[in-house]
């Protein structure tokens, strides 16, 4: 039967034999013979396999696709033709004649990089026919390495992104923006879009569904989303099933988790010292023998039975990391689908620390008729996580003078002899729970009508649904409430919902043999709905009700809710024409109106264009051997911003407490006022975008890559100004101010050493450089808002204080006087020499805004093993670290071990300890802080090995690909052993981790 239909398909693809055929039917069926033909595909270049050629039968709709070492098999007629196909080779046709066995060596096309597709805005186009600035990371990059935010996996590799990770807590959101920040009060964050729907800053999608990324960069490329794409756009494209088999897949890994950098905290010895050394400089301590004056009973007892804790030390743990994914893909002539699950653990470093998500995914793609084709995908996903209240700041500050657990092995509550409860007092779970439970639904329907060739209408209905509940309870004897507190437990609940609708329209065409149009023009409407209740009360019945009977609390109950809707319509077009293949020139058109903004405001027309050339493709440059791509490009565009919240321009009331006097009782009355002034003309933040590019590929695309300088001046920034007080309002919502960024991004791949099957061998290299000049060009106040610590010229985040130049010393006492200092104090700088420090005396030290980043990815492969390196450095940062400032100048409590002035120690780095004062009123002691952010990673080395065919065929699998990899584990810096990439602070630091994983497809 099914060579029967088979044959039904061959001849009824030839519309003039048809009438013939309806007659021959029953003799042919039994005169033409079928051979079952086979073969396998290989690169004539490395004799590699090639997986996903498509092997067609030439005048009919049959194909077939390589698996994954190339091979292929089917049944063809005696007398067809096979054409072998796949992007960035060149086609091949070959006659069967009888033969059963075709194996065909494909040549890699002359420019293959140009015949890449990506995926833009509304639609995709080839790498040849991209006039702006995109980036494309594929799925190798994507999963490279394990992580909880899908997106932590372009750390590095793509140019003109900076990103950090925010924290080591599981789940932990990454900080990051493209192009450098454009506003002050305004989101800087890019749109983050999945299968066409805007989905969040929070990526919970598992990186084996995504089939690739793109990130839209310049103007030209992020108009098409208006106001929506002003800070650039990321597109994540996720796995479809293809038709053919099923096919299943399973990755699995496991981790183990830990500090492998922290502060030095002072020891017991190196804390008895601290504390001596402050009250000597008062005079209260001379000796040993007056330990007993500055020590409780306890601490000194603890200290002479050398009885001590390294706090840090006890809270933090080994944690670990596992996720399991499972996939099945594949199709029919009419039908495809893709199903996966996944389940992701994440055990923090803190006990009771720990995530865990639950995922599944359905995309299915019907073909109702030729012209009609339906598709759905469905994610729902399930995450709960314990949240841990940060036990770090109590371990580094409470006394070590004591110990963590006693004879039983339970926690020492009050492990010093004082009202200081011990860092380990949340672990018990009983008694301290905060938990998030989040349920979101995120779907797709889609329709696409093709009536003719090369013309296409979608029409897209996304829905995003979001419940999210955090309980959080705290009994007494806890961190949070403290030494025989209140117990306290609050219950916060969101509802979140966004609906869009779009309909556009795709239409390529052409006009002679020379001229070339694609275009497309559409619709898009999309709406929000944020619901927020919360309760709490304090003092409950028992600790058994956690956070489940708020109405079982006694005392300081609170009750709350907020509704926030917004809306968004937009009209968009583009224009892409093409002249004889090598002349290149787009349009876009963007039309949005946001209910944010004031009547008269919410629309904004948002243009932008393009060209490009392609040099290579030019008759004096077609046969060179050594260029096989050249193309220049440049862009020019405006974009929008109004993220801003709703009702800012309307204004809005607060509510006030007082005391309402009846007779001898007062009662707590409440009243509104207004708290915001309204600003009815508020109107749109633009940018205005100028990019110059260059792509090239040199020695048979052997050193690849690209080059971009850009400009953005943004204008009518959405910011809050202070108003004359006599108004009844202090601040009031503004278009002011201008702020630019200037950069340069680099990004170079190279193939030093092509893998075959004589060398076994092969050694790739991708690097990714940016250089972002950011800085404030106008503000309203003039040159700086000290209020905001703002300054034109400058970036829009400053470090503005003293210049510390060391600690004044002995010998010195003269000079230190006239400041009304001494030997042993923070000496700064005078900078404008008049003797005197004031406030004028404070310069910008530094910015937390890279000179450069750069990554560096290095693959080597020998037969089936594989070793990649990937190097990230972020270079030129200033960060305010809490390690360096937590030095507890009065001894009286613990902190970072450093190195401070005594008359017997002549130091510059930190002043003398002192019981009289205190880190809030020593002179100039927030200069500590500054430290140089700059570091040099080694973010992961992942060794792996793919067994080979033969023997994964005796299992019955098509692959199997075991590697382990280490990540995070070697980081240079000057302030070691600190890992910058915290942003200087000491809660939840960044983790290290040691995995084993395993590849599954069947």
């Amino acid at each position: 039967m099914r060579n029967l239909n088979w044959k039904f398909r061959y001849l009824l693809s030839k519309p003039h034999t048809l009438f013939i055929t309806l007659f021959l039917i029953p003799v042919m069926a039994f005169a033409q013979e079928l051979t079952t033909v086979s073969g396998t595909i290989t690169s004539s270049e490395d004799k590699m396999g090639i997986m996903d050629v498509q092997v067609s039968v030439e005048g009919t709709d049959y194909v077939a696709f390589t698996d994954e070492n190339g091979n292929y098999e089917f049944e063809v007629p005696d007398n067809a033709t096979l054409s072998f196909t796949i992007e960035g080779f060149q086609q091949q046709d070959i006659p069967v004649n009888g033969l059963s066995t075709i194996n065909v060596a494909m040549a890699p096309a002359r420019d293959q990089i140009l015949e890449e597709v990506i995926v833009i805005g509304y639609g995709t186009t080839k790498k040849s026919d991209l006039t702006g600035s995109v980036a494309s990371v594929g799925q190798d990059d994507l999963t490279a390495i394990p992580v909880t935010n899908a997106l932590e996996a372009l750390q590095g590799k793509v140019a003109g992104m900076d990103m950090t990770k925010s924290s080591g807590q599981p789940g932990a959101g990454l900080n990051f923006n493209i192009r450098g920040n454009r506003s002050l009060n305004a989101s800087n964050g890019p749109l983050i879009v999945v299968d066409g729907m805007i989905y969040g800053n929070d990526v919970d999608i598992n990186p084996n569904d995504i089939q690739s990324l793109e990130v839209l960069k310049d103007a030209s490329a992020t108009a098409i989303y208006g106001t929506l794409g002003a800070n650039g756009v990321i597109l994540i494209t996720t796995k479809r099933g293809k038709k053919g088999k099923s096919k299943i897949s399973y990755n699995t890994y496991y981790s183990v988790n830990d500090v492998g950098r922290y502060a030095d905290i002072m020891t017991g010895p190196e804390f008895v010292q601290l504390r001596r050394e402050a009250r000597r400089t008062v005079g209260e301590w001379n000796g040993p023998e007056d330990d007993v004056n500055i020590f409780t009973p306890v601490q000194l007892e603890n200290f002479n039975n050398g009885i001590w804790s390294n706090w840090a030390e006890e809270v933090m743990e080994l944690g670990s990391q596992q996720n399991h994914q499972l996939s099945i893909a594949g199709g029919s002539d009419k039908t495809n689908y893709y199903f996966s699950m996944e389940y992701f653990k994440e055990d923090g470093i803190l006990a009771n620390d720990d995530l865990n998500r639950y995922s599944g995914r359905l995309a299915l793609d019907h073909q109702i008729t030729d012209k009609l084709k339906l598709s759905t995908v469905l994610n729902y996903i399930i995450k709960d996580q314990d949240l841990r209240r940060d036990p770090l700041n109590q371990a580094n500050k409470i006394s070590p003078l004591g110990p963590a657990y006693d004879e039983f092995g339970e926690v020492v509550l009050l492990p010093i002899g004082d009202q200081n409860i011990s860092p380990l007092a949340d672990n018990n779970r009983k008694n301290y729970v905060n938990n998030d439970r989040t349920d979101r639904f995120f779907g797709t329907v889609s329709a696409l009508w093709t009536p003719f060739k090369n013309f296409n209408f979608t029409s897209r209905l996304g829905i995003d649904r979001t419940n999210s509940r955090i309980g959080m309870f705290s009994g007494q004897n806890t961190i949070e409430v403290g030494v025989d507190g209140l117990s306290i437990a609050r219950v916060d609940n969101e509802l979140f919902n966004r609906t869009t609708f779009e309909n556009f329209i795709n239409y390529d065409f052409k006009l002679g043999s020379s001229h070339e149009f694609q275009t497309m023009v559409g619709t898009s409407i999309w709406k929000t709905r944020q619901e927020d209740y919360f309760a709490q009360g304090r003092n409950l019945a028992s600790i058994t009700m956690l956070y489940n009977n708020l109405g079982a609390a006694q005392e300081q109950i609170a009750i709350g809710s907020n509704l926030m809707e917004q809306q968004m319509a937009s009209f968009f077009g583009r224009v892409n024409y093409i002249f004889k293949e090598k002349y290149l020139l787009t349009g876009v058109v963007r039309a949005d109106g946001s209910s944010v903004l004031s009547e008269g405001n919410k629309w904004g027309f948002f243009p932008s264009i393009a060209g490009s050339w392609i040099v290579s493709r030019e008759e004096f440059l077609k046969e060179n051997s050594t260029v096989n791509n050249l193309k220049l490009r440049a862009s020019y565009g405006i974009s929008g911003n109004s993220a801003v919240s709703p009702y800012q321009t309307k204004g809005v009331l607060g509510r006030s407490t007082y005391a309402f006097n009846q007779g001898s009782a007062e009662n707590a009355a409440f009243g509104f006022y207004p708290a915001l002034v309204s600003t009815p003309g508020l109107t749109w933040e633009t940018t205005a975008t100028l990019n110059f590019g260059l792509d090239f590929g040199f020695f048979n695309n052997r050193i690849s890559g690209s080059v971009d300088v850009y400009q953005q001046d943004t204008k009518d920034l959405l910011m809050q100004r202070a108003i004359p007080g006599t108004s009844g309002f202090t601040l009031a919502w503004d278009n002011i101010g201008k702020t630019r960024n200037q950069g340069i991004e680099v990004l170079l791949s190279t193939d030093f050493v092509r893998q075959n099957e004589k060398k076994g061998f092969g050694w790739s290299t991708d690097f990714t450089f940016t250089a972002n000049k950011e800085e404030i060009v106008d503000l309203p106040s003039g040159d700086r808002d000290l209020a905001n610590l703002w300054f034109v010229g400058s970036p829009i985040s400053v470090f503005y204080d003293y210049e510390k130049l060391g600690i004044w010393q002995l010998g010195q006492e003269a000079e230190a006087a006239q400041y009304g200092q001494e030997p042993g104090d923070i000496r700064v700088k005078d900078q404008n020499g008049d003797g005197v420090i004031t406030v004028e005396d404070r310069i910008i030290l530094g910015n937390n805004v890279p000179d450069y980043t750069l990554g560096i990815n290095n693959r080597f492969k020998y037969k089936g093993f594989e070793l990649s390196a990937f190097i990230f450095i972020r270079q030129g940062q200033m960060i305010s670290s809490e390690a360096a400032g937590a030095y507890k100048i009065n001894g009286l409590e613990n902190g970072a071990d450093v190195d401070y002035w005594t008359p017997e120690n002549a130091t510059n780095n930190y002043p003398r300890p002192d019981a009289g004062t205190n880190p809030t009123s020593a002179q100039y002691f927030s200069t500590l802080r500054y430290v140089d952010g700059s570091f040099i990673k080694i973010r992961d080395i992942t060794l792996a090995y793919d067994f080979p065919s033969k023997f994964v065929d005796r299992m019955g699998i098509s692959k199997l690909r075991l590697y382990a990899t280490a990540k995070n584990y070697f980081v240079f810096s000057e302030i070691e052993p600190y890992d910058p990439e915290r942003g200087g602070l000491l809660s939840f630091p960044m983790t290290r981790q040691l995995l084993m994983g395993l590849n599954i497809e069947l």
